[in-house]
């Protein structure tokens, strides 16, 4: 008997502590929706597009920029600069790129060493030291075991060559 008047007590102070709030609904949504409303900002009236008609005449190109704004914009070549020698007869490997050439191997008769090349295509080809190799006037300056040096002449777009050195290993 003692656990059911605890019960209904217990109960009874529940409920007292759960008082209803007594402010209207009505009036909360509303005070809640007149702090929300914000000023809008009218738009800005559209600019109808006016196309324009492109008839071919001898004027330039409307996308290309005018002669004398590419005139200014180029960098102004040197006159006296190093001009590697033309040559007239290119070898057979000057038509690959290092990139696409690999190195296999090295052989040697006792006065020279030569050094095994294999194209793209897979067909090998012997080259010596002095001998042209690749696309940018590369000249073999040394062969060894393990790499094969490679001096290229590379243009710099001014008119004038600067030269660098390639190693390619043996795979």
């Amino acid at each position: 008997m003692k656990s059911k008047s605890c019960c209904w007590i217990l109960i009874c102070i529940g409920l007292m502590g759960c008082q209803a709030n007594e402010d209207s609904l009505s009036d909360y949504i509303e005070q809640v929706t007149l702090q929300a409303r914000k000023e809008i900002v009218p738009r800005q009236p559209i600019v109808p597009f006016e196309a324009f008609l492109y008839v071919n005449t001898n004027a330039r190109e409307p996308f290309d920029l005018p002669r004398e704004a590419v005139i200014q914009n180029q960098p102004k070549a040197k006159k006296d600069c190093w001009q590697p020698a033309l040559r007239k007869q290119k070898d057979p490997l000057e038509s690959f790129a290092l990139s696409q050439l690999k190195f296999k191997g090295v052989m040697s008769n006792g006065k020279s060493t030569s050094a095994l090349i294999q194209t793209p295509e897979g067909k090998l080809a012997y080259v010596a030291k002095g001998q042209y190799i690749g696309i940018n006037h590369g000249k073999v300056y040394e062969v060894t075991k393990q790499y094969l040096l490679i001096k290229e002449t590379l243009p710099d777009g001014l008119g004038c060559w600067n030269q660098r050195s390639i190693k390619l290993a043996l795979k």
